[in-house]
């Protein structure tokens, strides 16, 4: 189920395709409409992949500018949510080609489905307290990992799209974002694990620096 994810409204939905259709006929107000509907969503898809929210903003203009010129190409082949968000996914793969910029941003927005569980028997306000440092942590490490595990990781815990969907939204294999994911997921677990051991024994932060100097 999504949460807060900036989804379009129900009034939205319900007259998506009403929409869309006016706007390829050329209706202005029609676009004002779709934008009105679709940029929250938009700019938080953007604040997630470049953690910037200057840029952020530039990406999200561009990407219903792109949306405004090839509004006549859609088909209606998938839904227009997932050809929105191909474009808005690759105005920004753009943004990070040109710059390569990681700027953090905070994670209070992001509400991914949980990548790790938690006893339920815990009380509640600790459950809460966990599950927050918990999500942050998580998202830190996703933040490190390659584009390409990255933004499969986003679209589907931040976004909830499925393997589908995604695959439609990258240009890629379903077989291949299920692999990918499989292994961010790996990745993550291993870098979980790693913060674990360091906390629970401080002293290896230093032979692991130790160990890296030898290599």
């Amino acid at each position: 189920m999504r949460k807060e994810n900036d989804r379009p409204t129900g009034i939205c939905m319900d007259n998506i395709q009403s929409i869309v259709t006016r706007c390829q006929d050329g209706d202005l107000d029609a676009f004002a409409s779709l934008y009105r509907c679709y940029q929250q969503r938009v700019f938080g898809l953007a604040c997630a992949i470049l953690k910037n929210e200057e840029q952020a903003k530039d990406a999200m203009q561009d990407a219903f500018m792109a949306v405004f010129k090839n509004i006549t190409t859609f088909q209606g082949e998938s839904a227009f949510e997932t050809w929105l968000t191909a474009i808005a996914v690759n105005t920004c793969r753009a943004t990070l080609r040109r710059n390569r910029v990681r700027q953090a941003l905070s994670l209070e927005n992001l509400v991914p489905r949980l990548l790790f569980h938690i006893s339920s028997q815990q009380d509640q306000l600790e459950r809460t307290v966990e599950i927050r440092q918990q999500r942050e942590s998580l998202w830190a490490l996703v933040d490190e990992l390659d584009d390409r595990l990255r933004l499969p990781l986003i679209l589907r815990y931040r976004y909830d799209y499925s393997c589908s969907d995604i695959g439609q939204i990258l240009g890629l294999a379903t077989t291949t974002i299920y692999e990918q994911l499989s292994q961010g997921r790996r990745q993550l677990r291993q870098r979980h694990q790693q913060q674990i051991n360091l906390m629970s024994d401080p002293d290896q932060i230093g032979s692991d620096r130790i160990e890296a100097e030898k290599c």
